[in-house]
């Protein structure tokens, strides 16, 4: 993606944004459908680390980022990016430890956050979620943003321990929370807190550099985003390394920037709704102006697919 961005860097914006998405789409497509592909048809791709502590990295640079814990009892994985990647983490992983990967736990069921489950079901990991991942990974999944239905995952790649509230985890002499957020980004959506090294993963309830997308086919929504953000919050304090799916290690100050922009936005959104006004005359007004130049980085959530969400989720509530 590196590359493609690279070269459309001249293209004007609008020409950028339909190209990127198109590729973005296309890689969905190959990576859903055909999740056996051969490892050469990721070889183009690199996979870089990032240190937390002196047990635990981020695995980025291929899609989503992914948490690792090494320690005594293995290593444990937060996410597992798409399913042709999966070879390139564990050749990664081989290079910090010789333990194998004993656990997996998904912060929710979008294909880029599980793809890389069956490869690693069927190598005996075992694969912890929220009990609605397990539903949505069971099944058939249309996924009405892209239009594009994502097949269900094999037996092996399915969690085999959920959870419908929170549970804890003692690995690697650390206490690993694993807290259900409320329905925000899906339905299914879970932070990670490492409380002894004190790391948060939030899944994708969080960016410092994007707006974010709520799933409403599957239960995302502002109101739950806004108060899971919120619920991250009381778990974290200024020294809290702070990892989301799609930007770098973040902190609690850039957590509270986050949601004060989703309120704003919010309250203006249904401030112009009480006032009668179309969605179309709200876009129109351009309520994230104020913002954009942070968060929106011309990818794939657009000022307008975040107006249309809240306003979405505001006209639902009524």
């Amino acid at each position: 993606m590196v590359f493609i961005q690279a070269i459309l860097s001249n293209l004007n914006r609008k020409m950028y944004k339909v190209l990127y998405l198109l590729s973005l789409l296309l890689i969905i497509i190959l990576f859903c459908f055909f999740p056996n592909l051969e490892l050469v048809n990721a070889s183009h791709l690199t996979i870089n680390t990032t240190q937390l502590t002196d047990n635990m990295y981020i695995i980025h640079g291929a899609g989503v980022n992914v948490v690792i814990s090494i320690g005594d009892d293995g290593v444990i994985l937060v996410d597992d990016q798409y399913a042709p990647v999966t070879e390139k983490i564990k050749e990664v992983i081989a290079n910090l430890t010789n333990k194998s990967i004993k656990i997996v736990i998904n912060t929710h069921w979008h294909p880029d956050h599980t793809g890389g489950n069956n490869y690693l079901g069927e190598s005996g990991a075992i694969i912890v979620s929220h009990d609605n991942v397990r539903k949505q990974l069971s099944e058939d999944q249309f996924f009405e943003f892209i239009n594009l239905t994502i097949p269900a995952l094999p037996e092996k790649g399915l969690p085999i321990i959920t959870f419908s509230d929170n549970m804890t985890l003692f690995q690697n002499n650390d206490e690993i929370k694993i807290v259900h957020l409320d329905n925000g980004h899906t339905d299914g959506d879970s932070a990670v807190y490492f409380t002894n090294s004190n790391i948060i993963y939030v899944g994708d309830d969080f960016s410092d550099r994007s707006y974010p997308f709520m799933d409403l086919s599957r239960g995302g929504s502002i109101f739950g985003l806004i108060s899971s953000l919120q619920k991250i919050l009381l778990m974290i304090d200024n020294d809290t390394k702070v990892v989301a799916g799609h930007s770098g290690i973040s902190n609690e100050t850039k957590v509270k920037d986050y949601l004060y922009m989703l309120i704003n936005i919010k309250n203006n959104i249904n401030t112009m709704i009480q006032q009668k006004k179309s969605l179309d005359d709200i876009i129109k007004s351009r309520p994230t102006l104020q913002y954009d130049d942070i968060y929106y980085d011309h990818s794939f959530i657009k000022p307008k697919d975040l107006i249309t969400n809240i306003y979405t989720s505001l006209i639902n509530k009524q």
